[in-house]
């Protein structure tokens, strides 16, 4: 074999395994920047859960932990393209032990792999605790199959002025206000209300909006939300004073 004929079986190797060389040390350092986001995902998830553990004996609600969950991981977590807290249970009780919270943070990294041609990763990183509301509480293990199984049944109550719980497609509720927390996807789908200078809230504040008719979110001062609804867990709704609706329950 002549010497030409050697290197040019040497170009043709090298043209062939060099590029895949170069994808896979890219992928590689792809993936580690996914790991690396995953724990920041999760620092930010343990911090906040800490923070909200110390201080639930004395809130009964809290609309605001998920503006701030997500907030946080955006400001943070650089690489992150989106974050949504799902799933969020405050306070419940399951299986005999109570004053539980549970979340779910939903969320994309954008980060292009090579190897694949994604232009993002989806992760999904889940959090159950317990409150320090003072009770005393004997814990038992729990496996992955029981975290999974059988939500809390929600409900809906008006916290200002009400006495029944509600299904969700109650047409007492369908025509009222909800409370949330504005975050990217509030904004992508309403606009604020110019009446109220709603566009004065910052991320993580607490609007109003109709869910089922309407363009606009609002403040809780606007004339347009006289009445508004809250979801919880039917059990904490019960223990709360409220009954069922005669009309959806």
């Amino acid at each position: 074999m002549s010497k030409n004929t050697k290197k040019g079986f040497l170009s043709v190797e090298a043209s062939i395994f060099v590029p895949m060389f170069v994808i896979a040390v890219l992928t590689f350092g792809y993936l580690i920047k996914v790991a690396a986001a995953s724990e920041n995902i999760m620092h930010v998830m343990v911090d906040e859960a800490r923070r909200l553990s110390m201080y639930s004996y004395n809130i009964p609600i809290a609309p605001l932990f998920e503006g701030r969950v997500e907030g946080r991981l955006l400001e943070e977590a650089k690489d992150l393209h989106e974050a949504k807290v799902d799933s969020m249970n405050y306070l419940y009780k399951y299986k005999g032990k109570d004053d539980l919270i549970g979340f779910r943070v939903n969320s994309r990294v954008k980060i292009k792999l090579p190897i694949i041609f994604y232009d993002g990763v989806d992760l999904t990183d889940t959090l159950f605790f317990r409150a320090f509301t003072g009770r005393e509480f004997t814990p038992e293990d729990m496996g992955f199959a029981d975290m999974d199984d059988e939500d809390p049944r929600l409900v809906w109550v008006f916290p200002v002025a009400g006495e029944r719980y509600h299904e969700e497609g109650c047409g007492y509720i369908n025509v009222a206000a909800r409370q949330g927390v504005l975050n990217a996807s509030i904004k992508k789908t309403y606009k604020p209300c110019t009446l109220c200078q709603a566009k004065g809230v910052s991320t993580g504040g607490v609007i109003y909006y109709f869910s089922n008719s309407g363009e606009v979110y609002h403040t809780g001062t606007c004339f347009i939300v006289t009445r508004y609804v809250l979801s919880m867990d039917e059990v904490d709704a019960v223990k709360k004073g409220y009954t069922p609706c005669s009309k959806c329950t």
